[in-house]
């Protein structure tokens, strides 16, 4: 997407290559040598492009910023009191484009031109998600000029709110293509854990997820309703004790950054281990804080939410009745019920000692956000979610200088020395355009 050294070689080679193919067609060709990939392959690497977003740097990062995580060495405490520059975030934004859209676009080329609606489907969901986590992150993003760089060399920026709404479109057209098809098709086992998941719940459930993003209530509602309905159809990443098949939690904590991150002091760690009081009293938290850490250090122990082979969730059924719940307090419905039945799922996971609430009004409210803060460790739906309530629960702002946590990615370095048509750089504390 980016105008770099590499794409300018390529494309003077290109046409050195077409002024002397006369001299020298046929000499090289070779039979076995595959020019394009079939869509069942290239929709792997944008399924994994999809588990990095979720696990990696750019969800360590928001849970920094957002105290579920301390940054407590060298780089990471920097970044851990928000002190960031736009290079930190080339990587993010390359696999985002490049390694994850742009694999799912030529993926929905090829599943069209082979008639294949479940691949087809499938690759519509996973670019609607990538697409609408890229606008709720930096707010405008390239889309309708993006993924095409022969004819959009230096694509425009599209508004934060039309990208939202082109990503519900393909989650729509996504639901319509892959119609009763499962998590558990060959096509996806490898990357997803085949469970009870079909990719309409899923969809759905992203569906709700985004329009909660935008603050469209009543949408969130109706897709969350029709989202995920149980635990055993989360979306789940495989991970093994494999070389490159382990969770990246662990990978990161243990193999590559020992001591960078960490729960030292953290607001999440408070929470579940009883130093910060619950909104709603929960003894059910000294299970799960053992569970989420192990001390002060993340849990990466056999058992541990980031042990080695620990499966992480990409969209869940807590997730999504915590959505049904808030969207169901703002619409003036019945929170209480899809928030109990999350209480009840937990009480099943992680022991008794989840009661449910008698709230009403604003306390019920927050209670549903903290839940999903503690719920929802190490994803970017806390990030998004505490941007959108303006920190209605008080996390923590870990830096003196600051008034709130930062409220969107920054641009990466890449764009703003290289696309022509970048807008110019914002501000890590100006809020994305659907939370002003």
């Amino acid at each position: 997407m980016k105008k770099t050294i590499q794409n300018i070689f390529l494309v003077l080679l290109t046409i050195s290559f077409v002024a002397c193919s006369n001299f020298t067609d046929g000499i090289n060709d070779d039979p076995n040598n595959f020019t394009s990939a079939p869509g069942e392959l290239l929709i792997g690497q944008a399924e994994l492009a999809t588990v990095k977003l979720s696990s990696s740097q750019a969800s360590r990062l928001a849970g920094m910023w957002t105290d579920q995580f301390t940054g407590s060495d060298r780089q990471f405490i920097t970044l851990n009191s928000y002190n960031t520059s736009s290079a930190d975030f080339n990587d993010d934004w390359d696999d985002l484009y490049i390694w994850g859209l742009q694999q799912a676009d030529l993926t929905i080329t090829d599943a069209t031109a082979t008639g294949n609606t479940i691949l087809l489907g499938i690759a519509q969901i996973i670019k609607g998600h990538l697409l609408a986590e890229a606008a709720a992150l930096w707010g405008d993003v390239p889309y309708t000029e993006a993924l095409d760089y022969l004819n959009f060399p230096n694509p425009n920026y599209d508004s934060q709110q039309s990208v939202l709404d082109a990503a519900q479109g393909l989650l729509s057209d996504g639901i319509s293509n892959v119609g009763n098809a499962g998590i558990a098709s060959p096509i996806s086992t490898k990357i997803f854990v085949a469970n009870d998941a079909t990719w309409a719940e899923i969809a759905h459930s992203l569906k709700a997820r985004y329009y909660l993003v935008a603050k469209n209530y009543p949408q969130a509602l109706i897709e969350a309703r029709l989202g995920i309905s149980s635990s055993s159809g989360d979306l789940l990443s495989v991970h093994g004790t494999e070389t490159g098949s382990k969770n990246m939690y662990y990978q990161f904590t243990v193999e590559q950054r020992e001591g960078y991150l960490d729960a030292n002091g953290s607001h999440l760690n408070n929470l579940v281990t009883g130093v910060t009081p619950r909104l709603l009293a929960t003894p059910g938290d000294a299970q799960r804080a053992a569970v989420y850490f192990d001390g002060n250090d993340l849990n990466t122990s056999t058992g541990g939410f980031f042990a080695i082979d620990a499966s992480f969730p990409i969209v869940s059924y807590i997730e999504t009745k915590l959505i049904e719940a808030e969207a169901e307090y703002r619409t003036s419905g019945d929170a209480a019920t899809p928030f109990n039945a999350v209480r009840d799922e937990l009480a099943t996971i992680y022991g008794s000692g989840f009661p449910q609430t008698t709230s009403t009004g604003n306390a019920l409210l927050l209670e549903i956000l903290e839940e999903k803060y503690i719920s929802l460790i190490g994803s970017l739906q806390v990030f998004h979610d505490v941007r959108r309530t303006e920190n209605a629960i008080g996390v923590p702002i870990k830096n003196s200088t600051a008034t709130k946590i930062p409220q969107r990615f920054l641009y990466p370095q890449g764009e703003v020395s290289n696309n022509a048509n970048f807008p110019g750089v914002v501000g890590l504390f100006t809020e994305t355009p659907v939370n002003q």
